[in-house]
């Protein structure tokens, strides 16, 4: 074929597709793939030319949260050679095809462009939409399919609150419990902000803090030293929210407690010195663990060169370095005493089984409201060392320098199985 052919063939081929272009069509063009829309059409009654609107946003193929929603499909507006003020509808379908429509909604003018807010749509879904303008009778032709995908729903119930219990009295350490929420879906990271306020309107909060969900049903945050004041009443609440979905819960319903500091000289001394608690607070407690099912007690003066002197004590020769203590609070009121003795390189272990602490530590008759108390997994006790045998000796009679460490309250743990040394509170 010659070159001049070949040019005339090409023209024929251009004339014959932009006459088909020219028509007058009666309802929208169909789609059934995305990329199959004409750029234009032309309308035979009235010469109008009128474009497909260009789709902006959803990206194609865009992942979005259900927690995203409601969702915006922006296009850019469409072209038109006629007068007519265009109107622009948008149509929602789980299929490329739009055999199912499950959505139409008419655009918005919004900065230039053409916007629909869509209702919420069902999740973990796929879904396709396009747009297209209308000229009075002249129907534009739709844009380019898009797809997007809603991920799946996830659902947080409200936290409920578990300690300290609605007008209840929190003493100690300011710990706050909340029970683990419900919830459904593909539930990802849980994480609980506490807040605590001294208005029931929380207009201000003297504390709040977030902290990951934590095992067996209830999850706890400590406040603090300092935030909560003694003697005063606070209110708090609790709100979930699950990091990957960016789904947050509603929050819990408020609750109100009393706050009382732990106080050593506030607290009833059982058979060790009455003035145990004004002793000089000269070391610190720098281990607890429960996790081999012993109650294991280090300080940071039980040894070396600056450690507490030995006492004589029992035959001659033999000495106490310290005694371990522990508090208790029974009936909201804290009971302090220091009954296993320590001399100096004697083995951990002797602080004894953790399940034996009331029948080893405690036993009757010389320890009155202490008497066969045995700690509960999870209650708040204060671990503490004291220089001297402080044994039934109440009158400090068997201390050199009378000085104590510092009270760490820590929850007693019972199923011995931590995996690791428990951080402390030193108070």
């Amino acid at each position: 074929m010659t070159l001049k052919a070949r040019f005339l063939v090409c023209v024929l081929g251009v004339l014959v597709a932009a006459a088909c272009e020219k028509h007058a069509p009666t309802t929208p063009s169909s789609t059934s793939t995305v990329s199959t829309e004409p750029a234009s059409v032309t309308d035979a009654k009235t010469g109008i030319t009128l474009t497909a609107p260009a789709a902006v946003s959803p990206a194609d193929g865009q992942q979005i949260k259900f927690s995203d929603q409601p969702i915006k499909l922006v296009v850019n507006k469409a072209t038109t050679t006629g007068t007519t003020a265009l109107t622009y509808t948008f149509e929602v379908a789980p299929d490329a095809g739009f055999a199912t429509i499950v959505a139409t909604k008419a655009g918005t003018e919004a900065g230039g462009q053409q916007t629909a807010t869509l209702d919420k749509l069902p999740g973990d879904k796929k879904y396709f939409w396009r747009a297209r303008a209308v000229s009075g009778s002249v129907i534009g032709p739709n844009s380019n399919a898009r797809s997007f995908q809603v991920g799946p729903e996830v659902v947080l119930a409200a936290p409920v609150p578990a300690s300290p219990a609605q007008n209840g009295t929190l003493t100690g350490a300011a710990r706050l419990t909340v029970n683990n929420v419900d919830r459904s879906g593909p539930v990802g990271q849980v994480t609980y902000r506490f807040e605590v306020s001294d208005s029931s309107s929380f207009g201000s909060t003297v504390f709040a803090g977030s902290v990951a969900e934590q095992g067996g049903g209830q999850t706890t945050i400590q406040a603090p030293a300092g935030a909560l004041a003694s003697g005063a009443t606070y209110f708090w609440r609790v709100q979930a929210s699950d990091s990957p979905s960016g789904v947050s819960s509603a929050l819990s319903s408020t609750f109100t407690f009393r706050y009382v500091a732990f106080d050593m000289r506030d607290a009833t001394i059982v058979d060790s010195p009455m003035d145990l608690g004004y002793w000089a607070e000269t070391a610190q407690i720098t281990r607890v663990d429960f996790s081999e099912g012993w109650v294991i007690v280090d300080f940071d003066r039980r040894d070396g060169p600056n450690r507490w002197p030995d006492t004589p004590w029992g035959r001659p020769g033999d000495s106490v370095e310290y005694c371990l203590g522990m508090c208790v609070n029974i009936d909201n009121h804290w009971f302090c005493s220091a009954p296993i003795q320590f001399w100096h390189g004697r083995e951990l272990e002797a602080g004894g089984r953790a399940n034996e602490v009331g029948i080893n530590w405690f036993y009757p008759p010389a320890w009155g409201p202490m008497s066969g108390h045995q700690p509960a997994q999870g209650e708040l006790v204060g671990i503490f060392a004291a220089e001297g045998s402080t044994r039934h000796n109440r009158d400090g009679s068997e201390s050199i320098v009378h000085e104590r460490t510092n009270v760490a309250l820590i929850p007693f743990g019972t199923n011995f199985d931590l995996g690791s040394t428990l951080s402390l509170r030193r108070r």
